[in-house]
């Protein structure tokens, strides 16, 4: 769904339809085409890669946010039911193939594309699922996006320094071909 972005004040009451789209199409399409990208060009054992313990792996990153996201957004707001494990979601090593940990992030996905399919731009203003931390829903997907944000530039940057130039543009084109950007 696009939305024509708003040059007058008439188109205002849109503003909830721009933004929510917004922060659908980075959420399912920019940033997992990002981290699929970064993972495409790892091996089974760079996936599992760290510099010391007190650091994540790649697949660690792609499991906490599939924890994640499953849990804030998909639980939360889209009332699909996960039982979450934080630590366990650091704690895996090398347990998993780089297709296993790929297919918890692809279900994660899929069932975040079902969560926003739910959200109506009317409840942005509406309360937050996490009422102790922010006041409306807007700021709970704020806090999600911004959360993928940062584990997906971790992910690119880690692939970028064990695969020298694998992801040149990377970032450009996801926005580009995942509708991140306006279409020339």
């Amino acid at each position: 769904m696009r939305v024509a972005a708003c040059d007058t004040l008439a188109c205002m009451a849109d503003l909830p339809a721009v933004t929510l789209e917004a922060l659908r199409v980075r959420i399912v399409e920019v940033f997992p085409a990002q981290v699929r990208a970064a993972i495409e060009k790892l091996t089974e054992e760079e996936m599992w890669w760290r510099p010391n313990e007190k650091t994540n792996s790649v697949a660690n990153l792609v499991l906490h946010l599939s924890g994640s996201l499953n849990f804030y957004l998909n639980n939360n707001i889209g009332g699909i039911p996960y039982k979450r494990d934080r630590d366990g979601e650091f704690a895996a090593r090398s347990s998993l193939s780089k297709r296993e940990v790929m297919a918890v992030f692809d279900d994660m996905v899929a069932k975040a594309e079902q969560s926003f399919k739910k959200i109506k731009p009317e409840q942005l203003a509406g309360p937050s699922t996490e009422p102790d931390k922010f006041d409306a829903l807007v700021q709970d997907l704020i806090s999600i996006v911004t959360h993928v944000s940062a584990h997906t530039g971790q992910i690119l940057w880690i692939t970028k320094m064990l695969e020298e130039g694998a992801l040149d543009e990377v970032w450009m084109r996801a926005h580009k071909r995942h509708g991140g950007w306006k279409a020339k």
